[in-house]
């Protein structure tokens, strides 16, 4: 009986678990080489295919890809070379931080480098999400084309590692919230005029 109780509080809970777990739809990437799956002359082309919706830019510089999906509060950002190859991807919030492993490549679209941007972060982006849910902050799912939409950034501040959350609280209002990067401990909360141009 003692057994049976327990492999059922241990479903409940790892069922409890997994819900919470898949409320964050978090995309991902590989560290393989590509080349742009379409490039566009000059400007920005958007495509949009069910939930997905993805902006292609270009410039002197190369090009850009943002895959948004919008049930995600993530998107995938690839940036490649002129050439068309890869030059760095990774998944980031969208409006803001990068967050997991991001990929960087040379011009032949050899990998050159992995950077764990979630290195010196215990209060992580999952916590993020948890203190904006807690807090009432509106965090964007999707491409948003228009309004002011909550931004998470991570920070130097006084010589700290620490998340940025800004968020709109009335017409003409910004908060800006600093979280210790370490234990997301509030450090310091302003606000700030939003003027809309």
């Amino acid at each position: 009986m003692k057994k049976i109780l327990i492999l059922t509080l241990f479903s409940i809970f790892t069922q409890c678990h997994s819900q919470k777990n898949s409320k964050i739809m978090i995309p991902t990437v590989n560290k393989e080489s590509e080349t742009i799956t379409k490039k566009i002359e000059n400007g920005r082309a958007d495509e949009i295919n069910g939930k997905n919706r993805i902006i292609y830019t270009s410039a002197k510089i190369g090009f850009g890809e943002v895959k948004y999906n919008e049930d995600s509060y993530f998107s995938i950002i690839k940036n490649f070379y002129p050439t068309k190859k890869i030059q760095n991807k990774g998944v980031a919030f969208n409006e803001g931080a990068p967050i997991g492993i991001w990929y960087y490549f040379d011009q032949s679209g050899k990998l050159i480098k992995e950077e764990n941007t979630d290195e010196n972060y215990a209060f992580t982006y999952q916590d993020i999400i948890a203190y904006c849910e807690l807090n009432k902050i509106n965090l964007s799912k999707g491409y948003k084309d228009s309004g002011y939409q909550t931004r998470v950034l991570k920070i130097n501040y006084e010589n700290k590692y620490a998340w940025q959350i800004s968020h709109q609280i009335t017409a003409d209002q910004i908060q800006e919230i600093i979280l210790n990067g370490k234990d997301g401990k509030e450090i310091t909360r302003k606000k700030v005029p939003f003027i809309n141009n």
